[in-house]
């Protein structure tokens, strides 16, 4: 999303259609039909703020506007809650995540509050509600995320000891092929591919090479390496 030129009205941040558009990744003319379609649901001075006249004049005159917007004769702002009756209408995954991040980098002043000891509003209609849900959605999101982060990061540990990286997984696989072919070249002709796994998983007593340790991968290496089958005869035949 790009930078949006802050607008302010009455004290309160809005948003032009343009804007709003350009955000939701729609178009104004969808909208401006949103608007008209379901003009019941908006509240002038809760949803929107209209423009006409010496009022839309003397608003040009105080706030620079686009270019695209100076010559028209009236002018709609649309509110954070007016923003979430649009994203509602629009019901799209770039609409929602457009509003979310717009409550939380344009329209929130909660932070500026706090830092003024100015307490935020308690919600009390049933929109302000959802707005407050959908705001605590995405901080349980952010927090799930860390924690998805840090469980990631401690999936990859071992009695305090880093397991074996994507990357050297895939030199163990390597490894084995290798001695694989190895051994058809030398006679065996039977896949030791489970057998080498298990010896590998049973010297270092893990149920899997990929709980191996990282200190451990070059051993691990030369443990494939110098592998043979337990009965040579047996395995030529």
């Amino acid at each position: 999303m790009n930078q949006l030129k802050v607008i302010e009205k009455n004290d309160i941040r809005v948003l032009t259609s343009e804007q709003l558009a350009e955000s939701f990744g729609a178009t104004v003319a969808k909208i401006n039909y949103n608007f008209s379609y379901n003009k019941i649901r908006y509240e002038e001075g809760k949803h929107y703020f209209v423009l006409k006249g010496d009022e839309l004049k003397d608003f040009k005159t105080d706030i620079e506007i686009p270019t695209s917007l100076k010559r028209v004769h009236t002018l709609y702002l649309w509110t954070a809650k007016g923003a979430f009756l649009h994203a509602k209408s629009l019901n799209t995954d770039k609409a929602w995540d457009a509003y979310s991040q717009l409550v939380d980098d344009y329209f929130n002043k909660t932070e500026q509050l706090q830092r003024a000891n100015i307490p935020s509003p308690v919600p009390q209609t049933l929109e302000d509600i959802m707005i407050a849900q959908l705001m605590s959605m995405k901080e349980l999101k952010a927090e799930n995320e860390k924690l998805r982060r840090e469980m990631s990061h401690l999936s990859l540990v071992v009695d305090g000891e880093v397991v074996l990286s994507k990357h050297q997984r895939s030199e163990i696989q390597q490894a084995v092929r290798r001695r694989q072919g190895e051994l058809n070249k030398e006679g065996y002709e039977n896949p030791h591919f489970k057998s080498i796994y298990t010896a590998v998983n049973d010297h270092f007593n893990v149920p899997s090479y990929n709980e191996i340790k990282r200190t451990d991968f070059e051993q691990a290496l030369k443990i494939i390496a110098g592998w043979y089958p337990k009965k040579k005869e047996d395995a030529a035949g």
